[in-house]
């Protein structure tokens, strides 16, 4: 029995060959990061031209620091992200093709995990009906859900290590990495302001890494592609919104990764997008208390 004509499917599932009518889903998980990049950077964009006075709580610098401490212009961000968006989009019509989402037969790869199962509770699954409901549970939420952690895992072990490589080597840092920094001051659609050349090897490559190892369907890259870019532009906006869900369910959030773009903490918290654990594990993790501390012990030996 095909997906079409299994109805045993959780509510997520889709059996349409095409998410979006007439859109083959390999060109839908091209688009999506692209629109979720620009509507959030669109949003904070907004609220940074709003004179609310109820915003100067949340924003971590004042307005007038982007201006005065940042070192590149916003046309020139603006045409760097395209540009760098462009060429992800045609390493990704190179990556993905039409085979690349196959509709498999549900319902014999749950039952196969039902048999092997069985065979591990040396019964028959028919002998313990409870196998192809947990079979069930294994394919559809299990086995998903382990996907993705593999997945974000590798994006934050790539990025952790290459992004740390990048501070380290001057090289690296002086050609390349430079590019970003030139933003002291973060601001959402600065996210991916980066040199080409490091977008390639950071971003696109990393993402094409965890994709493959993790063995995901081109809808679940989809939705990991869109989260990961959401998440990147929420930690570059320059709010610390405590109601913000991609800033409460990971330490890894926009002060987090502002305190790296200033002069004292740039040689730590390297990690991104989604977890802190590799600068908590090697010892490169700057909180808000401590750069503060180092600044005014700063200030009191020029004294």
């Amino acid at each position: 029995m095909n997906a079409s004509a299994s109805a045993d499917v959780p509510w997520y599932y889709s059996s349409k060959l095409s998410l979006v009518e007439g859109v083959p889903d390999h060109y839908l998980a091209l688009a999506a990061p692209f629109a979720a990049y620009w509507l959030l950077s669109l949003f904070f964009h907004y609220l940074d031209t709003r004179d609310w006075k109820v915003l100067e709580q949340y924003r971590i610098h004042e307005s007038a620091e982007v201006a005065s401490r940042n070192r590149v212009s916003r046309t020139a961000v603006v045409w760097t992200v395209i540009f760098q968006q462009v060429i992800q989009t045609a390493l990704g019509i190179f990556w993905l093709s039409e085979g690349h989402h196959r509709v498999p037969d549900h319902t014999a790869r749950v039952a196969d995990i039902a048999r092997r199962l069985a065979l591990v509770a040396g019964a028959s699954e028919h002998v313990h009906p409870i196998l192809p409901r947990l079979a069930y549970y294994i394919y559809w939420w299990a086995i998903p859900l382990i996907q993705f952690m593999v997945a974000i895992f590798a994006i934050d072990t790539w990025q952790y290590f290459l992004h740390r490589w990048m501070h380290v080597n001057k090289f690296m840092y002086r050609h390349f990495h430079s590019w970003h920094h030139r933003l002291h001051v973060p601001y959402a659609f600065g996210a991916l302001y980066n040199h080409p050349f490091e977008g390639f090897l950071l971003d696109s490559l990393g993402t094409v890494i965890a994709e493959s190892l993790s063995g995901m369907s081109t809808r679940q890259a989809a939705l990991l592609f869109s989260i990961a870019t959401f998440k990147t532009v929420d930690d570059h906006c320059g709010y610390r919104f405590a109601f913000d869900p991609l800033q409460m369910f990971s330490q890894n959030n926009a002060d987090y990764h502002d305190i790296h773009h200033q002069q004292i903490g740039i040689k730590s918290n390297f990690a991104q997008p989604f977890f802190i654990h590799w600068d908590t594990l090697l010892g490169t993790q700057m909180t808000r208390q401590e750069m503060e501390r180092r600044k005014q012990n700063n200030r009191a030996k020029t004294e």
